[in-house]
C-alpha cells in the first residue's frame, strides 16, 4: 500500500524525498595488462573507445612500490617518457630511479617491452 492522498477526486502518491535521482553517468570501459613481482606492481590500462571496437592509443600504468609499508601508489600517465625509458633516457632514467631499484627498471623495460609487443605501446 502506498501513502496516497485525495484532493477533489485525485489521488497524489507521497514522494520520497529522501531517494536520491537517478542519474546518467558517463562510464569507460578499459582493459589491462598487470606484472607484479615481489618488490612492484605495474598495471597498464587502455580504455575503449566510445565506437566499442578501438582503444585510444595511450595507456597509463598504476605503480606499486611494495617495498615499504604502506604500499605507496602513483599513477604514470606519460607514454613518452615511458619510451624514454625504454631507450635509456637520461631524463627518463632519472625519474624512474626516484621510484625503483635497477633490478625493478630491469623488469618494468621487459614489461614495457611486451606492452609494445602486444600494440599497447607505441614506440615510434
Amino acid at each position: 500500500m502506498q501513502d496516497r492522498i485525495q484532493i477533489n477526486g485525485v489521488w497524489y502518491v507521497r514522494e520520497d524525498i529522501s531517494k536520491e535521482e537517478e542519474k546518467d553517468i558517463q562510464v569507460y570501459y578499459a582493459m589491462t595488462c598487470t606484472y607484479e613481482n615481489n618488490d612492484y606492481c605495474w598495471e597498464a590500462t587502455r580504455l575503449l573507445k566510445d565506437d566499442g571496437i578501438s582503444y585510444y592509443p595511450d595507456i597509463d600504468i598504476k605503480f606499486i612500490d611494495k617495498r615499504i609499508k604502506p604500499w605507496k601508489e602513483d599513477h604514470w600517465d606519460s607514454n613518452l617518457w615511458m619510451v624514454g625509458v625504454m631507450n635509456d633516457d637520461p631524463d627518463a632514467m632519472k625519474d624512474a630511479r626516484e621510484s625503483m631499484c635497477e633490478q625493478g627498471i630491469k623488469e618494468f623495460k621487459l614489461f614495457l617491452k611486451k606492452l609494445e609487443e602486444n600494440f599497447w605501446l607505441k614506440t615510434s
